[in-house]
């Protein structure tokens, strides 16, 4: 952009309808936390003064939150009496003279609705824009009220309309900052609830014959905020959905996009094909064409190689496997790097953790691993090596030897 924001994000309240013991701004949003989403727009947009306003819990959002944005500036609000007395307090740390406000729980909203938006700002030259849209479900946002000639005039609650309105406030706000500042400090409590209410402001502006610009976004999605359990089960099937359609987009068949799952980072190579019933953690590449599932969980730093089928009640974490290996039918596979041509009998289980520490298993090229084996990690298993059927291995399998037995021993030399 052009023109340079500030930005005012705001995160400290106590999330009770979702009745949690954490913030719910860094609760799991496919595979990632929810603030991220937000934060990783603002960077895209090439905005870099951003300023997070924390409360609950906000040494925990800090610490995750540093992780990956270094340079985000925390501002403490010490009293949860709103979201306007939120903003004043952020305001004065802000170095721009517009000022874009949001939430934090509005994850899937996207860095080119947000650039539109700006320069819609820009264009208006007014003291207030907000965007706003219409949910086709019952929701508690608040309502915009519109005066006989378009302007907006008002928001207030749900349970305050005397008529029917379905224009709904998304939260998301650009302001001149000087207007703003003074807007602020003629926000009055609201007595039922004793808190400050941002959204006063623009009956304020109104009153002043400040105008406030509305752009109205079709796409309800991505206004969506995450105020309950339910809103965040919402929030995250419509972010599947994106994703999904990204990497349909990109070549791969997904046989049932309902009960596919996918997180933010996933990785999937062209020509693979992704049976019902698949969860796929962070962090996960699948390469060309593949075949997985149906009922397979690919936890995280998990890689699938060129070639490879997972097959039914398969469970893989922390993992390099083929490409060209094969694993049809229920089996754990953790900790493990497994080579080109492998074959996994059904029941394979690689015991990996002893109860303190976790171990690593290696299964060399072409092995054949038989049905119910147990390798007990640490542990390798040469090339063209073969375990029989119910198999213990708790030692080093030399290439292309057969080990049978509870533990497993040497019984031959298998041909190359």
């Amino acid at each position: 952009m052009a023109r340079r924001v500030s930005a005012i994000i705001l995160g400290a309240g106590k999330s009770k309808r979702m009745r949690l013991t954490k913030s719910k701004i860094i609760l799991d949003l496919g595979g990632r936390p929810l603030i991220f989403y937000t934060l990783d727009v603002l960077k895209r947009l090439g905005i870099k003064d951003i300023s997070l306003v924390v409360g609950y819990k906000k040494e925990e959002v800090k610490k995750v939150v540093r992780e990956e944005f270094p340079d985000i500036r925390f501002v403490h609000q010490r009293i949860y009496n709103g979201t306007a007395k939120a903003v004043e307090i952020a305001l004065p740390f802000t170095k721009e003279e517009d000022v874009l406000v949001l939430y934090g729980d509005t994850p899937l909203i996207e860095a080119k609705t947000l650039r539109s938006f700006i320069n819609f700002y820009f264009k208006k030259n007014s003291p207030c824009a907000l965007i706003s849209g219409r949910l086709p479900f019952d929701n508690d946002l608040g309502r915009i009220l519109r005066n006989s000639t378009g302007e907006v005039i008002k928001i207030i609650e749900k349970q305050q309309l005397t008529h029917p309105v379905d224009e709904v406030n998304s939260g998301i706000y650009c302001f001149k900052k000087s207007h703003l500042g003074k807007g602020l400090k003629k926000i009055k409590m609201n007595r039922k609830k004793r808190e400050f209410f941002l959204t006063d402001i623009v009956e304020i502006f109104s009153h002043q014959n400040l105008r406030v610009s509305p752009y109205f976004l079709e796409d309800w999605r991505q206004i969506i905020g995450v105020n309950t359990q339910s809103n965040l089960a919402l929030a995250y099937k419509l972010l599947n959905e994106k994703l999904l359609e990204r990497i349909m987009h990109k070549g791969v068949r997904i046989i049932d996009p309902y009960t596919t799952f996918l997180s933010y980072d996933t990785k999937i190579g062209r020509d693979s094909i992704i049976y019902p019933f698949t969860y796929i953690e962070k962090n996960v590449i699948i390469g060309n064409n593949c075949s997985i599932g149906p009922f397979v969980h690919l936890r995280q730093n998990t890689y699938i190689k060129d070639g490879s089928s997972i097959g039914n009640f398969i469970e893989i974490t922390r993992s390099q496997v083929g490409p060209k290996m094969r694993a049809k039918h229920f089996s754990y596979i953790g900790d493990a790097t497994i080579k080109e041509g492998v074959n996994i009998g059904a029941g394979f289980v690689t015991a990996n953790y002893d109860g303190k520490h976790k171990y690593k298993t290696f299964i060399e090229d072409y092995a054949f691993i038989g049905s119910h084996s147990v390798i007990v990690a640490p542990c390798k298993i040469g090339k063209n090596a073969l375990t029989g059927g119910g198999a213990v291995v708790t030692k080093n399998v030399e290439n292309n030897m057969v080990v049978v037995g509870v533990p497993a021993k040497p019984l031959r030399k298998r041909e190359k």
